[in-house]
């Protein structure tokens, strides 16, 4: 008996060994993006040391302006110094910045890649189909006049288990392309499976970040 409750699903095809390997991939995927983001967009050592650096200038001035007129010399030198050093901190800020940009450009380029190679080798494959003759028809699905068809059928329950993820319109089609279209509304395509390894390893690398940070 599961502890987590859980639906039945009539599995026509599972394509098991395919869908380990895409979620591996993905989770690979997701987490080499995501380390090469973090260490593009964290402060550098020199931001850190320069920050540090300020700080203690800026104490050191507070303290000099405190003691008057007669601190005047070393207070004005304190001050230059640190205006010196905020503008190279903003330098080195305006370069991250920069670096930044670089790398969500790369990683656009990156994601079209994958996903286009992930596409291509499983072009007509649906990784998950199930079978929506053996799905539950229930008493309202009874009340209709029209009769509804072991596809839409099959159609419905993956946009209710899959819910909210299967009414991003334009990505859920995208996932689908190339398999057929009379098999595509009951199946699941291997981006899908992709794209769902990568948001459960990025959701993971997110809740690790904020716990170390």
């Amino acid at each position: 008996m599961s502890f987590i409750p859980y639906p039945d699903i009539p599995y026509k095809i599972v394509h098991t060994g395919d869908i380990a390997l895409i979620l591996t991939l993905g989770f690979l995927y997701e987490l080499a993006m995501r380390i090469y983001q973090h260490r593009n967009e964290r402060l550098t050592p020199q931001e850190r040391k320069l920050k540090i650096h300020l700080a203690t200038l800026r104490h050191e001035a507070a303290k000099k302006r405190a003691m008057g007129p007669h601190a005047f010399v070393e207070t004005s030198k304190l001050e230059r110094a640190v205006l010196a050093a905020e503008k190279e901190l903003s330098k080195l800020g305006e370069d991250r910045e920069a670096r930044k940009a670089r790398v969500a450009k790369s990683i656009r380029k990156f994601n079209l890649a994958t996903n286009a190679l992930i596409a291509a080798a499983y072009w007509g494959v649906a990784m998950v189909v199930i079978d929506g003759s053996r799905l539950y028809r229930s008493e309202y699905e009874s009340s209709y006049d029209e009769v509804i068809t072991d596809v839409e059928r099959a159609s419905a329950f993956w946009k209710g288990f899959l819910f909210p993820l299967s009414y991003n319109g334009m990505a859920y089609k995208i996932a689908q392309f190339g398999i057929d279209s009379s098999m595509r509304p009951s199946c699941l395509g291997a981006l899908a499976v992709f794209w769902a390894a990568r948001v459960t390893c990025g959701e993971v690398v997110d809740c690790v970040l904020q716990w170390v940070s």
